[in-house]
């Protein structure tokens, strides 16, 4: 073949028509929050150069570390890995999981059963213990990132071999909430990948939506900022005790807090709903959800905490004070937000409320409208006055005194 010479686009452009518009961009996939060895196309790519037979090369990446031993030599290699995992983990054996590896040229496998503890035909497979204990061992045991055969599925978003690896914690007596090195949990990952199904997998058996991660984010955190309603749905109808709607992260933020700074209408409602304390201040500066609202400019969510929908007798306090002693009425009269300033005097707020300058609402405004003065144009401005002389020095003439 030809080598290619350099196109000059003065040439191109009426030779081949227009110059080719950028394609637009694509959306977001499950997987981007693991490395590129770990994702589906790492592992599409190293079945196709192991020969195209479906059996693909070594996976990409390091073995774990530690995890409780190697394999026996039951578990070999079986003829189809699932596509969908690029695990760094020895291959799971087909006779053990019915129904998670796909057969030659089928589609993607049918949704899974429930969890089903009792194992398969262990024929095939040598000693019971033996294999189960390797089972139990790859899928629980970590990588250099800290991430188990359980975090990557929920990255990939695999429901099926998620439900298989959850059973394998379980028979192990192994936690849900194991942190890779991210501090994130595979609860943290089914959230931020908005997947409600893995979700509930999740903490129908025993995951912790408590758990917070590295900057003191829950699960109910992590689903009001990435603005998943479906998924806060599921932590809310967690079996068990309820989740702790008042937790603040590192940043002294409860998830309602969160939701009001993204945008969030349905979580914030479900929070409500739920009993999250409309009126909770921030540890730093002392500001209810409904100040952060005013700050934002957000008449849609400031109406949804005034006036709740479900339960209006419970809405927020428009005369709430922040640690400086500023309410929503003085965010809004120094921000010049009419609408809100409306919405606030309607519903009650006190105009006659002085923060820690001694300043009312009305005084804010006023000095929002004074303001710096602005600079004058070009024909208003005065001219400029001469360069003073600077007169060369004299000569000092020396005088003869008189003997």
């Amino acid at each position: 073949m030809a080598e290619e010479l350099p196109v000059d686009l003065r040439t191109w452009r009426a030779a081949a028509g227009p110059l080719p518009v950028a394609a637009p961009p694509r959306p977001r996939q499950p997987e981007a929050s693991l490395p590129l060895r770990k994702r589906r196309s790492a592992m599409r790519e190293a079945a196709a150069a192991a020969g195209g037979t479906g059996t693909p090369g070594p996976p990409p990446g390091k073995a774990p570390r530690g995890g409780g031993g190697a394999p026996g030599p039951a578990c070999a290699p079986h003829a189809l890995a699932p596509s969908c995992l690029a695990l760094a983990f020895p291959p799971l054996p087909a006779a053990y999981y019915p129904g998670l590896l796909p057969a030659a040229g089928a589609g993607p496998p049918p949704p899974p059963p429930p969890l089903a503890f009792a194992p398969g035909p262990f024929a095939l497979l040598g000693a019971a213990g033996t294999q189960l204990a390797a089972d139990i061992a790859a899928a629980t045991g970590q990588d250099e990132d800290g991430d188990t055969a359980l975090h990557i599925a929920v990255a990939q978003g695999n429901l099926g071999a998620a439900r298989r690896l959850v059973g394998l914690f379980l028979q192990g007596r192994r936690d849900l909430d194991v942190y890779n090195r991210l501090r994130q949990t595979p609860l943290h990952l089914a959230v931020i990948t908005a997947q409600p199904a893995l979700v509930k997998l999740l903490v129908a058996h025993g995951a912790s939506p408590m758990a917070p991660d590295r900057h003191g984010r829950t699960g109910a955190h992590l689903a009001c900022e990435h603005r998943s309603a479906r998924c806060l749905r599921e932590l809310l109808a967690a079996p068990g005790a309820p989740p702790d709607l008042e937790a603040r992260n590192y940043e002294g933020l409860t998830p309602l807090h969160v939701a009001v700074g993204a945008g969030a209408r349905e979580p914030a409602q479900l929070l409500l709903e739920a009993g999250a304390d409309v009126d909770a201040a921030d540890i730093k500066s002392g500001r209810s959800p409904l100040l952060h609202a005013v700050e934002r400019g957000s008449l849609d969510m400031a109406q949804l905490l005034i006036q709740p929908a479900a339960m209006p007798q419970r809405g927020a306090r428009v005369n709430a004070q922040s640690y400086a002693g500023c309410t929503a009425l003085h965010a809004a009269a120094g921000r010049g937000l009419l609408a809100l300033l409306r919405l606030l005097v309607r519903s009650g707020a006190d105009c006659g409320l002085k923060n820690y300058h001694n300043d009312t609402a009305l005084a804010v405004a006023k000095n929002r409208q004074a303001g710096p003065a602005p600079p004058p144009s070009p024909s208003q401005r005065p001219p400029a006055p001469h360069p003073p002389q600077v007169l060369p020095p004299q000569p000092i003439r020396h005088q003869k005194l008189p003997t």
